[in-house]
């Protein structure tokens, strides 16, 4: 009895497929796909989902290349209840995309333990697009693309090459591969045009906390800013209309924060549409640009200075700042207008009450230092001058590595340790400016940003990201007064490469002599073939997403209308679509089925004895076939008959059994040159 019970668990008999089953090389070939398509696959996959997807490849290779004994049906039923078990644990169920995805994956693979004829070996094909196109419910990047193409071309290489024969020239292969990718190409480029469009992604919205993409929260206090400062992620990407603005005036508002309890910063909780939009009573310098936005778990858009317009699908917030109606899920693509010089009016009293906003009342030492600016100072203007001319004069040092502050941030920062970053830089000149009864806030953003040599466009990483101050002037309105500029110019002007290279060598920024700085800033032989790979690889994203993932409805609306087929609604576009494709193909087929097929080798060798046989005056009729002709030339010419003979066998023998072409080929090539 628990023989009977082992038996039914291992099968102990060699495999042994029954025919028609594909070609020993060809099954390997699938294998390594199902490996790649699932280690390569966009979901992040569970370790143990990986390892499991493994142990199956190396089981079956097992099978096929020593014999080991098949799975009974017992075993792989139990294989695919301990599957499903997992990814319910995991998963906490089977619903939607992440589950799912893994679920595909490990059943592909105990898929690939059960084949014993064709249509297994064709399921498991069908089973690796199906994955492939999984992909892109989690990322629709270049990547995935590529890996999507890589994979699902292996597939197809399977499928083709298992319904030849087995003694096929590679000609032939090429020549069906082409076929097939000529007849898909008129489906992509009519999909891709002309199939209605919708918003948002293709599958609600992936894990960001596992896939790296976070970027500026809306609350800014120590170390907040700072974990960005390794972050070399694409932030968002800008095309200018005009020159690339200098680094000194790169400054890109997200965020308006304006309540703190003294050591954080956070925006004030109000419903959308309630806050009251400031006049902008003059408006110069106004520069057009495009900026493409990477995925990203937040809503708000950084826009440069003061943006003129609203886009479609944005609205505006708090601070003249810029935030999308939905997550950004997908790569999003938009045009601003901003104006550099702007004066501000309209702020009314419980706005200026909101910005005067202090956790609690500020110490001695603060008081009197402001007392001090206000007893020499004219107007509001002079304090923010004194201000900034305290940075400068006191010892105060721009690090990453600060040290802790106490329940008294602000005092503790100005008077005792003097050594911080931006955050501590913004809070502590804010707070300043509020005890000075000037209305003040923090904005945080992006500054600088890089300009790619090749595509001849700015790149905002979340390395760039920045926090700094805007206070209320009479006559003036808000006015952008960064102290970090101040204390450490070298950061605004060169970037945080420089920062990290500093800090790197334990060094502090303020006394890094500038040709040193410079020599920092400059790259051995293998940093610049680093750099100009990275240069044409992020050209090479910023194209996809303009072109590929940029193409939403607008801009499929703005090509339906160049064509003067704006009106169209879905059920019309998609009609068009049918009509615009089909003809398309029916074109193409008609291209591949007139065009001069090109011969075998043992066709072009056969060709070559016809045209020497038709020298010595025996022409090949239409209607006659090899051998009746070789009957007839043999007859007639007794002198070459065995050669005559020879020939037409070798061709008959490689174009229509089983003969090795190429041996066949370089037989009657040395026969023909002996007919004379």
């Amino acid at each position: 009895m628990s023989r009977t019970w082992l038996h039914s668990i291992v099968n102990i008999r060699p495999f042994s497929p029954p025919a028609p089953y594909p070609r020993r090389n060809i099954v390997l070939l699938l294998l390594v796909t199902v490996l790649l398509t699932g280690q390569l696959h966009p979901a992040m996959l569970p370790w143990w989902a990986r390892l499991g997807l493994l142990i199956l490849f190396l089981w079956r290779i097992g099978i096929e290349r020593f014999a080991w004994p098949m799975p009974a049906r017992v075993l792989r039923w139990s294989l695919t209840g301990c599957s499903v078990v997992l990814v319910v644990v995991a998963f906490h169920g089977l619903h939607g995309r992440d589950a799912g995805t893994v679920l595909l994956v490990l059943l592909m693979g105990l898929k690939c333990l059960e084949m014993r004829n064709r249509r297994d070996v064709m399921i498991v094909v069908f089973l690796v697009w199906w994955a492939t196109l999984t992909g892109f419910l989690f990322s629709q990047s270049t990547i995935t693309a590529a890996s999507g193409m890589f994979c699902s071309g292996l597939a197809l290489t399977v499928m083709i090459r298992m319904n030849q024969p087995q003694q096929i020239v590679p000609g032939r292969f090429v020549r069906d591969i082409r076929g097939l990718v000529l007849l898909a190409i008129p489906i992509m480029i009519g999909m891709y045009l002309l199939f209605p469009r919708i918003q948002g992604g293709l599958w609600g919205f992936p894990d960001l906390a596992q896939s790296g993409l976070m970027g500026l929260t809306d609350e800014v206090k120590p170390g907040s800013i700072r974990r960005l400062l390794n972050n070399d992620s694409v932030a968002f990407r800008v095309r200018f209309d005009s020159p690339v603005p200098e680094p000194q005036a790169r400054y890109w508002r997200a965020l308006v924060l304006d309540w703190t309890d003294g050591r954080s910063w956070r925006r004030l909780k109000e419903r959308a549409g309630h806050h009251r939009k400031l006049q902008m009573t003059r408006r110069t310098n106004s520069v057009r640009y495009t900026t493409t936005f990477e995925v990203n778990e937040n809503r708000w858009l950084p826009v440069w200075d003061w943006p003129s317009m609203t886009p479609e699908g944005t609205r505006e917030g708090y601070g003249s700042v810029l935030e999308s109606e939905t997550v950004l899920s997908r790569p999003l693509r938009l045009e601003f207008v901003s104006h550099l010089d702007v004066t501000t009016t309209g702020l009314s009293k419980n706005e200026a009450i909101r910005n005067l906003q202090l956790a609690r009342e500020p110490t001695t030492r603060v008081a009197a230092l402001v007392s001090r600016w206000h007893e020499t100072a004219l107007d509001d203007s002079d304090v923010v001058a004194s201000a900034l001319a305290y940075f400068r004069d006191q010892p105060f040092y721009y690090t990453l590595s600060p040290p802790p502050l106490g329940s008294r941030p602000v005092d503790e920062f100005l008077f005792e340790t003097r050594s911080g970053y931006c955050e501590h830089y913004a809070a502590s000149f804010t707070s300043l400016m509020r005890v000075a009864g000037i209305p003040a806030r923090i904005v945080a953003g992006y500054q600088g940003g890089e300009i790619n040599g090749v595509g001849g466009y700015l790149v905002v990483r979340q390395s760039d990201a920045h926090a700094w101050s805007e206070v209320w002037l009479e006559r003036q309105g808000w006015v952008r007064v960064d102290p970090t500029a101040v204390i450490a110019p070298e950061r605004i002007r060169y970037g945080v490469d420089l920062l990290r290279s500093i800090e790197s060598l334990g060094w502090s920024i303020g006394d890094v002599p500038a040709i040193t700085m410079r020599r920092l800033l400059q790259r051995g032989h293998w940093d610049n073939g680093v750099y100009w790979l990275q240069q044409r690889w992020d050209a090479l994203n910023f194209h996809w997403n303009e072109w590929v993932m940029g193409y939403g409805p607008q801009r499929q609306f703005a090509v339906l209308a160049a064509l003067g087929l704006g009106r169209l609604g879905h059920i019309g576009m998609i009609v068009f679509l049918v009509c615009v494709v089909g003809l398309l193909m029916l074109l193409v087929h008609g291209v591949l089925l007139h065009s001069p097929t090109p011969r075998d080798a043992e066709q072009r060798a056969y060709a070559v004895f016809l045209k020497r046989m038709a020298r010595l005056g025996f022409k090949k009729a239409a209607w006659e076939g090899p051998v009746d002709f070789c009957e007839r030339a043999a007859s007639a010419l007794p002198s070459c008959a065995s050669v005559i003979r020879q020939v037409t066998h070798l061709y008959v023998a490689a174009r229509y059994g089983s003969s090795p072409p190429l041996a066949a080929v370089s037989k009657i090539r040395r026969l023909i040159k002996t007919i004379h």
